[in-house]
């Protein structure tokens, strides 16, 4: 919404739950800025640790919307996008740092072609800024995710064949990442019966089908505390990664690839099943499983209004799709990458 003003070039939606400590520092480094025409919305998800009372207080640069429960990411976020004035939406996780150049670099990246509708970071774990968390992710034929150049030095990647410049990726890791707001009103936000997961996947598949491109900008460059705000591997973790990634998979796969990969989808989930059985959480999978069915009905209506609108035909999309899932989930069954997909 407009109160007839001229709108920043970019509004920043942050989302909190309860992430009162968190919030100094992230807002500290937007503060810090180079780029500096833009907007800060902190969307509050009904927190009980005070972080409303206090953002108002210490940072009356932005804007607080209260919500009265917690409504996940996804509304969370598609709330702020009812506030925001900017051409352009940049989502930031309360739980980051951005580095003084980020927003710069992120709105040069999606400034650089009409088509990009989304332009994410370089991710760098915040206590060990030498290693890569995520570079965009890719997306398999299978219907996992797996983030680029995960666990890679940060200081070798201008070494590596074109990896200082922006690279078309599949997915825009939503935990800092900057949206065409044009696109956003053609497409929609998040679904927000993902609640807390996979959105950024699912928003990215659908922006791909209708011709757009989305770019990883490696000079865009934040520290995010990993797990700081959703444990990996809780039970909550579990349940909505489990259920929203088969969501995903049902909702945007083309006719003939979803047929010709089910079966590779349905051996992923066999090996998930598996993997987390042994971790202790066969139960939120199960509960996944079981609510993903109960999604069903949305999902196949959803899917019908999408795959009628998409561009891409059936080979442009599965040339977009990575074949490389067998090696990304053996890597997390045997423990040595438990981001993988």
């Amino acid at each position: 919404m407009s109160d007839g003003r001229p709108g920043p070039e970019v509004s920043v939606i942050i989302v909190n739950w309860n992430g009162r400590e968190l919030l100094e520092e992230c807002l500290r480094s937007l503060s810090a800025q180079t780029f500096r025409d833009f907007e800060v919305i902190l969307v509050d998800n009904g927190s009980s640790d005070g972080s409303a009372e206090w953002v108002e207080k210490n940072h009356p640069e932005a804007a607080v919307l209260r919500l009265k429960q917690n409504l996940g990411f996804s509304a969370g976020n598609n709330a702020g996008l009812k506030l925001a004035r900017g051409r352009f939406i940049a989502l930031l996780n309360n739980d980051t740092k951005a580095e003084p150049g980020w927003l710069e670099a992120l709105h040069r990246g999606i400034s650089a072609d009409q088509q990009i509708a989304a332009c994410d970071s370089m991710v760098l774990y915040y206590d060990r800024p030498d290693l890569i968390w995520s570079a965009g992710a890719d997306y398999t034929v299978a219907g996992s995710v797996s983030a680029r150049h995960h666990l890679q030095p940060a200081a070798r990647m201008p070494e590596k064949e074109g990896s200082s410049s922006p690279a078309d990726v599949f997915v825009a890791v939503a935990c800092a990442a900057i949206y065409r707001k044009k696109v956003i009103e053609e497409i929609g936000l998040f679904d927000e019966d993902f609640f807390n997961g996979y959105e950024d996947v699912d928003w990215s598949f659908r922006a791909h089908l209708f011709g757009h491109r989305i770019v990883n900008q490696p000079q865009a460059i934040v520290r995010h505390k990993v797990s700081s705000t959703q444990v990996h591997n809780s039970p909550e973790f579990v349940y909505h990664g489990q259920r929203n990634v088969g969501a995903v998979f049902l909702k945007n796969m083309p006719g003939w690839l979803l047929f010709k990969y089910s079966w590779l989808h349905l051996a992923y989930s066999l090996g998930s099943l598996v993997y987390f059985a042994r971790a202790g959480r066969l139960t939120s999978f199960l509960r996944a499983k079981r609510d993903l069915l109960g999604m069903l009905p949305g999902i196949l209506r959803k899917r019908k209004k999408i795959q009628a609108g998409r561009v891409l035909e059936t080979a442009q999309v599965e040339a977009l799709l990575s074949q490389d899932w067998l090696h990304a989930k053996t890597r997390k069954f045997l423990g040595g990458d438990p981001s993988a997909g």
